[in-house]
């Protein structure tokens, strides 16, 4: 029964890092149940089973984006400076969404008609979040609640992605150079606003 168990393991790892591999060559397009089962020399049932269909899978690759978000984002040395420590952060979220861009799709879009993300699915994003919350809340200082870093994080983060947006449209700047000094300069500015209105502010997150 053991056995059974570990070589099941395996073969969903398998189907996993397939359905990866098909996301990053060729979209979401390339994803689908079959083309995964095959990749893996699996059958349609193994996968079905394995993941509960197609919506299962889309799960599976949301939770292992995030996952791999985590990691990247754990990996960063520690910054002298808070505000220095924050704008590493925001580039490392660049930094993945370029080399995972359909992964990062899935996680922060709606891009398969098969998934929506359910509350429950919530939970494969607090690691990067609590990260996220770490770091805006050491430029915010100790004297500043937990909810008003928070609400800080959040607002950050939207920030991040709408940048993100704005470059994989080619409208954030064009050239490189520029691309790069806006980000840079829009992510500081964002987190000085919003450490400025947390200081005049006692509202507290819920």
């Amino acid at each position: 029964m053991g056995r059974r168990k570990t070589r099941t393991d395996a073969l969903r790892g398998e189907l996993l890092a397939v359905a990866a591999r098909l996301l990053a060559a060729g979209g979401t397009g390339a994803v689908t149940t079959r083309a995964v089962a095959s990749g893996a020399d699996a059958s349609l049932a193994a996968v079905n089973e394995l993941f509960g269909g197609k919506a299962g899978l889309v799960r599976a690759l949301f939770t292992d984006g995030f996952a791999r978000l985590a990691a990247d984002l754990r990996a960063l040395a520690p910054a002298g400076d808070p505000e220095t420590g924050v704008l590493e952060l925001a580039l490392a979220v660049r930094s993945f969404a370029r080399r995972e861009p359909h992964l990062h799709e899935v996680m922060f879009s709606r891009p398969f008609a098969e998934f929506r993300p359910e509350p429950a699915d919530a939970r494969a994003a607090e690691e990067v979040y609590a990260i996220v919350v770490g770091r805006v809340a050491a430029v915010l200082g100790p004297d500043r609640a937990q909810g008003t870093a928070k609400d800080s994080a959040i607002g950050l983060f939207a920030t991040v992605q709408g940048l993100l947006s704005l470059e994989t449209s080619g409208l954030l700047g064009s050239t490189p150079e520029a691309a790069e000094r806006r980000f840079r300069l829009t992510v500081t500015a964002a987190l000085r606003g919003l450490a400025d209105a947390a200081a005049r502010s006692p509202q507290e997150a819920r």
